[in-house]
């Protein structure tokens, strides 16, 4: 590393994973970049993860102890020093070069807050099961934003895909009250703050397993709320996306709908509905 503030922190949040850290950290290691520390913070394991980090015995890891139950995500964060952020989830592994692909976007576009990548879903043993890409391109942060809020969806990708400007995310915490949708919260705040490329490839191999994808764990009504509640904390209420809820949501997603319906109709509203739809288009003729 360069001095005390490396390029790259790669951050792995960890609780009882020690069986898959070997495959997330060799991963990182084959990245082809030279300047970057892995910061290894472990939410009060109880199995040998201590003993799997230590036996890497490389001065790009920093493991400061079992930190005990916390915000792992934020502690990542505040914990990081480097120009740029990412954050691997212990149980994925990257595929070659992504790091060095987000790096150089980041450097030669001072515009650029965020960049992800798509990934490949698996099984326990790696196994690729089918593929997930984001929106696609080079954007202004607010295009993604409108589409992922008025289409209620996530077109960024989890933690595992993106990389950040970490002046970014100064004073973006991530918010830990919302069940499904806390990391989707987190990268829009970030895009606030500058522009969105997505590499437009895989980055990382996605491992499912029967402890890991929680989503699959939230009731489809879960995710309704949760958009409902990130609509109304960026204020981002429109047509589209009040059909939406109004269409997969319950009761209660209904009557917090008619709440807002007239707010939604405004004619700046309506645009916002317009764009998302077509970037719908867009996006499916590109993937």
């Amino acid at each position: 590393m360069s001095g005390a503030e490396p390029l790259l922190t790669v951050a792995i949040p960890t609780f009882n994973c020690a069986r898959f850290l070997p495959d997330a950290i060799a991963s990182i290691m084959r990245q082809g970049l030279d300047d970057f520390e892995i910061l290894i913070l472990d939410n009060a394991s109880e199995d040998n993860t201590e003993e799997v980090v230590r036996s890497f015995d490389n001065r790009r890891i920093r493991y400061p102890s079992n930190l005990g139950a916390c915000e792992n995500g934020n502690r990542c964060l505040a914990n990081s020093r480097g120009r740029y952020f990412k954050l691997l989830c212990a149980d994925d592994v990257l595929l070659d070069r992504v790091l060095l692909k987000q790096v150089n976007i980041l450097e030669t576009r001072p515009d650029v807050a965020l960049v992800t990548s798509g990934y490949l879903p698996t099984d326990p043993d790696l196994n690729v099961q089918g593929s997930w890409s984001a929106f696609p391109g080079s954007h202004p942060g607010r295009r993604v934003i409108n589409f992922c809020l008025s289409r209620m969806t996530n077109a960024v990708g989890g933690p595992s895909n993106i990389m950040f400007r970490r002046a970014a995310a100064a004073g973006v915490m991530g918010d830990a009250s919302y069940r499904l949708l806390g990391d989707l919260k987190f990268s829009l705040q970030i895009l606030e703050h500058g522009a969105y490329v997505n590499i437009d490839e895989p980055g990382l191999l996605y491992r499912r397993h029967p402890n890991s994808d929680y989503a699959t764990n939230c009731p489809p009504e879960i995710h309704v709320h949760e958009y409902l509640r990130l609509i109304g904390e960026f204020n981002w209420w429109n047509p589209l996306n009040c059909a939406v809820a109004f269409g997969r949501g319950d009761v209660e997603a209904r009557r917090v709908v008619r709440k807002h319906w007239r707010q939604a109709c405004s004619p700046d509203r309506l645009a916002r509905s317009i764009e998302a739809s077509g970037d719908w288009v867009y996006k499916r003729i590109l993937h």
